[in-house]
């Protein structure tokens, strides 16, 4: 049972540092209608979707938004032949090799 215990723990414990979701919480007054969400000093209308910054975002009925890191993180690759670059553009990292950077690495895996 205290097996079970900590395996439950430690797994709400990695839930919670995996999340890099940024979350709003707006609390409504009784009869009050959300109108849309604000980020970063820009209303957005309910039922809205937009991409900022490399984050997907959602702005949802109820006037809470969520945005999401639209992009992975790496993990597991040699780095000593290998570097990530991150594209800003395309917001994702290109895993390229330390000595010449105009050729991809292989073999590595990502994180979201």
């Amino acid at each position: 049972m205290k097996f079970l215990a900590a395996v439950t723990f430690g797994i709400g414990i990695l839930v919670v540092v995996c999340d890099a979701c940024i979350r709003s919480n707006v609390k409504l007054k009784k009869g009050e209608t959300p109108t849309g969400c604000f980020y970063k000093s820009t209303k957005y209308p309910l039922d809205h979707k937009w991409r900022q910054n490399c984050y997907d975002c959602t702005c949802f009925k109820n006037g809470n938004y969520e945005c999401c890191p639209a992009f992975g993180t790496p993990a597991e690759y040699d780095k000593e032949k290998c570097k990530f670059v991150f594209d800003e553009k395309e917001c994702e990292f290109v895993l390229v090799p330390n000595e010449d950077p105009t050729v991809e690495c292989e073999g590595y895996s990502m994180v979201l």
